[in-house]
């Protein structure tokens, strides 16, 4: 929270902003405020598959009777859902200038963080800021295969085709202790629950991790990434990002990657020419916005993927307040600093 008497900006040389034509003047005191334009946030939820063939691969229809397995290690991704937000940052094409004045009001505007007009004479709220990037995984890596619970006669076969055939043995051999452990058929057959839980449990971790070495391991992570998009005309098919089956998010301008668009429409705005006689030069005042209704969409070129209704102040019209408001001693002017709107005056 700031709250800004009077800004002394010391400079080095002159220094014009060319977007308002403001120039600063070194050594010389001014208050600078800026008004906020919207920033479009795509929160992407991917997730990555890894495929590692089994080292029994070419065994698994010989003796396992299947042939849905993996054939070689590759990594995959896929869009699992998108969220769009927006935040706002200051707007460098409507970064205005006011000359200190001990009379006026004005020395008492307030801007917060990110140099955003939030008033005249009141607190600025602390600023959010937006979540750029983060990854976060759900699963365990791939891991190495472990040693096989095989007896001497196999593991001293030096052959691939007998070490395949005894690990196929040993999955019978699991799925017959297995059905005898449910059907009741073990002689000493664990009476606690806890205790028949646990053995099934591990006969079942080692008859996945045996029936693995034909079919392959195929383990999905999560990813989170977060998109922006700066969004300076309305219009439609704006390239947001594209997304590679096989390297994940990619550049826009990569054509290996199928592209995703934000479609921008907005409401327009009408506006009336004033009557009143224009205010005079030396008289200054502070701009708010009377910001635009926007429908914002997210595609991958057919589908609509997920959409907002909000408002960007970056299309919005200016509106300047009227210099016989700050007569007032106690004046207190509250402006929204997410969109520059104008919320009440206080006298």
């Amino acid at each position: 929270m700031k709250k800004i008497q009077i800004l002394f900006i010391l400079i080095i040389s002159t220094f014009t902003c060319f977007s308002q034509g403001i120039t600063l003047i070194e050594n010389q005191p001014a208050i600078l405020y800026s008004l906020p334009k919207s920033i479009i946030q795509i929160d992407i939820e991917l997730e990555k598959t890894n495929q590692k063939p089994g080292m029994y691969y070419a065994y698994s229809e010989r003796y396992l009777a299947t042939n849905q397995i993996v054939l070689e290690e590759k990594t995959s991704f896929r869009l699992k859902s998108a969220l769009l937000k927006t935040f706002p940052v200051a707007d460098s094409k409507r970064t205005y200038i006011i000359q200190p004045n001990a009379k006026s009001a004005l020395n008492q505007i307030s801007v917060n963080e990110k140099g955003i007009l939030c008033g005249v004479n009141v607190p600025c709220k602390p600023v959010q800021s937006p979540d750029y990037i983060s990854v976060y995984k759900n699963n365990e890596p791939l891991k190495k295969n472990a040693l096989l619970p095989l007896g001497e006669e196999f593991m001293m076969a030096g052959s691939v085709a007998k070490l395949a055939e005894g690990a196929a043995k040993q999955i019978y051999r699991i799925r017959e202790s297995r059905m005898s452990l449910l059907t009741g058929d073990l002689e000493h057959a664990p009476a606690e629950g806890a205790s028949f839980q646990a053995m099934l449990d591990g006969l079942n971790k080692a008859e996945n991790e045996l029936t693995e070495l034909f079919v392959g391991k195929t383990a999905s992570t999560t990813e989170r990434i977060s998109i922006l998009v700066n969004a300076d005309t309305v219009k439609n098919q704006i390239v947001a990002f594209r997304l590679s089956a096989h390297k994940g998010i990619v550049d826009a301008d990569d054509l290996s990657g199928a592209p995703y668009y934000i479609n921008i429409a907005t409401e327009k705005i009408k506006t009336a020419v004033s009557e009143a006689k224009p205010q005079k030069a030396e008289i200054q005042t502070i701009n708010t916005i009377y910001p635009a209704k926007a429908s914002i969409e997210l595609t991958d070129g057919v589908n609509s993927l997920c959409n907002i209704s909000t408002e960007l102040p970056q299309f919005g019209v200016i509106v300047p307040l009227s210099a016989d408001v700050f007569g007032a001693k106690n004046l207190k002017i509250h402006v929204d600093p997410t969109n520059g709107r104008l919320l009440c005056i206080e006298k």
